[in-house]
């Protein structure tokens, strides 16, 4: 494995040296910046370059994280115990107390511990925890400020930057550092991100995309067939981006073969929405579903049960199915993720008295704790389920006559009529 190690220098040396005890086959990669804002010039070729990636600091990983979407298995060496726990010892080197001390990053239950068990008893603590929305610099003005006002005698801090800068001032800043103990649980937690997301990527994934609205009259034959060679190039540039095979079966059907990691992600749903578009604007209308296996017949078999969601659905939305998990509509704020089959007893209870199927129970779980809310009227449970207001209003009666639902409140309609009754979901 290549490791990338992103943040200020000391930190990352000594990360480096660390590592390189217990794990001699390891190969590193610094990308030295001291200040956590500049860290994000080095990711993208830190991301290119390894297969995995540890931040010096929470600040750093917070700071690349807030403008940098990172794809590879990360995580950052925290300041914990031991941290504070060696600070507090060169202070005591340096012949210094610690009755009045200002420090910054680490949390306060984790200091709180810390100061009680090793019987410090200072008189002023001040302490500002590690928040995205504070910049680096801001810590060291608050550390300054206090200094200034008498209300501390030393500085401790875990940034590489803000110490540098107060150490050249002529503060008595001690840093609180990366320890062993912390980048050690860093690394396994990093080593075993990157096994997983090599298992993922190991996983088969089978894209099925069929033209709807193929016709085969003869007054549309030969535009149909013009049309047709312009979609199997869109097809083939899209196969290519993500490096997969395709198979064509029949005139108007593809199956991709690729692996989870390249299908399953953001940026690969914008692709196929693309790719939705350009085949529309010949004529037809794509369907897509996905399916994630272990085995080629297992995604196949899966990408057709997403690829019926698809068709079913009024705007030819994206589903995925996964170990009979499905989620969708891939790439909107409706999108949900819930079990097609029944192994939860009290889904199968609730299934035989309601009369409705397992998946849909389950569906409308999901539902519910998406929006944070069980109750519904007939529109929105219809827009919901994607089916008709009639089929809607029915499946909420037979909840409400099994005793899974109940009349929450009536809504008056607007200009008059009957009212509308909102019913909550109760299962």
């Amino acid at each position: 494995m290549i490791l990338g190690v992103i943040g200020p220098s000391d930190s990352s040396k000594k990360i480096e040296e660390y590592l390189r005890e217990i794990d001699k086959e390891l190969e590193i990669k610094l990308y030295i910046r001291e200040k956590a804002a500049e860290c994000i010039e080095v990711i993208a070729n830190c991301e290119e370059e390894c297969d995995a990636i540890i931040f010096t600091g929470c600040g750093v990983a917070a700071a690349v994280k807030s403008k940098y979407e990172v794809k590879k298995a990360n995580g950052f060496v925290s300041r914990g115990g031991t941290s504070i726990m060696k600070a507090f010892w060169k202070v005591k080197k340096a012949n210094m107390n610690l009755d009045k001390f200002s420090i910054d990053v680490v949390e306060n239950e984790i200091l709180e511990d810390i100061v009680n068990e090793i019987d410090v008893n200072p008189k002023k603590v001040f302490s500002l925890p590690f928040s995205n929305s504070i910049d680096e610099m801001e810590y060291a003005k608050w550390h300054m400020n206090l200094f200034e006002k008498g209300e501390i005698d030393v500085i401790l801090t875990g940034f590489g930057n803000v110490y540098n800068v107060l150490k050249n001032m002529g503060y008595p800043v001690f840093r609180l550092e990366a320890t062993r103990p912390l980048i050690k649980t860093c690394y396994e937690e990093v080593k075993a991100k990157e096994a997983l997301n090599k298992a993922q990527y190991s996983q088969i994934s089978v894209e099925i995309l069929s033209l709807i609205d193929y016709k085969g009259s003869k007054e549309s034959y030969y535009s149909n067939m013009i049309n047709k060679s312009k979609v199997d190039k869109i097809i083939v540039e899209y196969v290519r981006s993500i490096q997969g095979s395709i198979f064509n079966f029949g005139r108007d059907e593809y199956i991709v073969f690729s692996h989870k990691g390249a299908i399953d992600n953001e940026e690969n749903y914008n692709k196929l929405f693309k790719l939705q578009k350009e085949v529309k604007l010949n004529g037809f209308s794509l369907g897509v579903g996905i399916g994630i296996g272990t085995t080629a017949y297992q995604a196949e078999t899966n990408g057709y049960k997403a690829l019926k969601r698809c068709i079913d659905s009024k705007d030819f939305d994206i589903y995925l199915v996964d170990d009979e998990i499905i989620k969708g509509p891939l790439g909107t704020d409706s999108e949900l993720s819930y079990s097609l089959i029944a192994s939860d007893e009290r889904l199968m209870e609730i299934s035989e008295k309601t009369g409705l199927s397992c998946e849909s129970v389950a569906k409308i779980m999901a539902i519910s704790e998406s929006r944070n809310n069980s109750v519904y009227d007939t529109k929105e449970l219809a827009d919901y389920l994607d089916i008709s207001d009639r089929s809607a209003r029915r499946i909420l009666n037979k909840i409400v006559d099994s005793g899974f639902g109940r009349v929450y409140a009536k809504e008056s309609s607007v200009g008059g009529g009957r009212p509308k009754n909102l019913i909550e979901v109760t299962f």
